[in-house]
């Protein structure tokens, strides 16, 4: 069972807030965590919360207030209200899919849940403990709560002109670097890009020639789009976020 006293034996400082949040400090030479728990009675769990450099004790409470002292036996996503950071949802996730805590409060942390707000498109919801792994260590800086929107991209390509592929398999990128293998596309009319958005919904990108490419959404060749480089920026994005 977490309470203040076992808080005080694992992090410095920790302070005491109001409605049972405490506030645990990581200072790091570069960086500073704050962990942010909420206290629960008897075999209740403990929702937390991690941010990295940033103090906001008001919206930390809101958010462990919201989360309560739920189980924490599946991984789900739930719709937040309006606040400060733009944040659309909430990731409740259990100790199986993170490493938070552990070294620490080893004994502890079957008993507590962690609460990640998130922006719709960074996560499915449904992921394994490992794409929920990949998806924090290379693509979503969850402990940032002053991010821009990093949208969960599933990515294969193959461009022999480069070199370049996933062969038969996916990978999580950036934007960024889906924008660059588009870049590198240009010219190469037996190479493709495929990416799947956290809707599961697929697009294709073909290069069409001179400076247009062809967009193939759900697989539907019948329905296929011609495109200008100078546009597929915004409809990507949009593809990528709503």
């Amino acid at each position: 069972m977490i309470t203040v006293s076992r808080l005080a034996e694992a992090f410095y400082p920790v302070d005491e807030l109001s409605d049972g949040i405490v506030r645990c400090g990581d200072e790091l030479p570069n960086k500073t965590f704050y962990t942010y728990f909420k206290i629960c009675e008897n075999d209740q769990y403990s929702p937390f919360i991690v941010s990295e450099n940033c103090i906001d004790d008001d919206f930390a409470g809101e958010i462990l207030q919201f989360c309560g002292c739920r189980s924490a036996v599946d991984f789900a996503k739930c719709q937040l209200s309006e606040n400060r950071y733009g944040f659309t949802h909430l990731l409740y996730v259990p100790y199986q899919y993170h490493s938070e805590l552990k070294g620490r409060l080893d004994s502890d942390r079957m008993n507590t849940i962690l609460c990640i707000p998130i922006f719709n498109s960074e996560f499915s919801g449904d992921e394994s403990p490992e794409e929920f792994i990949e998806l924090r260590r290379t693509i979503v800086p969850t402990y940032r709560w002053d991010r821009d929107v990093s949208p969960k991209i599933t990515f294969r390509f193959d461009n022999r002109k480069t070199k370049g592929g996933t062969g038969d398999g996916y990978v999580f990128a950036r934007f960024d670097q889906v924008l660059r293998e588009i870049d590198n596309l240009v010219g190469v009319t037996d190479g493709f890009i495929e990416l799947i958005n956290y809707k599961d919904d697929v697009v294709e990108i073909l290069f069409h020639g001179g400076s247009v490419f062809t967009w193939i959404q759900n697989r539907n060749d019948s329905r296929a789009e011609q495109i200008t480089q100078d546009s597929i920026h915004d409809r990507l994005w949009t593809f990528l976020t709503r």
